[in-house]
């Protein structure tokens, strides 16, 4: 009976001691994973901060002149009324044809946050390629990732937000199919 008491004893320390250790593994995550939300958390506000900064003029969305967009295959797809409006990006890798006068770029500007969450600021533009003339810009910050690896989907918070009236392309082609319902004038 007295052994059988000894091993019970044995394994009950045992026991106690893997539920401490599950214990505190779980009250590490826990902690980790609440300080991760904090950090996005405070990226955003910093973020939604830099974009009001100046009355938000820093961020406004820039239009220098207005342009008809070439009726081609390049630009248009579908017949109307349900035609959509594309425009190609201009990787400096792949150098587009003659055949798209218009291009936009995508460039950061500065990284203020390298690590996890990562935090930029960069601008769009929409480029006439012949004098390399920016026609609009948008300068924005964003903030990709910042939660728990291998849990977390994965987030992002942008600044200023974006809907599809506000974009460039349907505030700088006149013949794009949205310009008229467009929320920049």
């Amino acid at each position: 009976m007295k052994q059988l008491r000894a091993i019970l004893r044995r394994l009950g320390l045992l026991f106690g001691w893997i539920a401490l250790i599950i214990g505190l593994a779980l009250v590490t995550l826990i902690s980790w994973a609440a300080y991760l939300e904090y950090d996005m958390s405070r990226w955003d506000k910093k973020i939604d901060a830099l974009c009001a900064a100046n009355d938000g003029r820093d961020v406004a969305t820039r239009i220098h002149e207005k342009v008809m967009a070439p009726e081609t295959k390049e630009y248009f797809a579908g017949l109307n009324p349900l035609r959509s409006f594309g425009i190609p990006e201009r990787l400096e890798k792949w150098p587009l044809g003659p055949e798209y006068p218009y291009v936009t770029e995508t460039r950061v500007v500065e990284v203020l946050n390298q690590t996890d969450p990562s935090v930029v600021r960069y601008t769009e533009r929409i480029v006439r390629v012949s004098d390399n003339k920016i026609l609009a810009e948008r300068f924005a910050y964003q903030r990709g990732g910042g939660g728990m690896p291998w849990f977390d989907p994965g987030t992002n918070h942008k600044c200023p937000l974006l809907n599809t009236l506000g974009r460039l392309d349907v505030n700088t082609f006149v013949n794009h199919p949205l310009h008229s319902q467009r929320n920049i004038k």
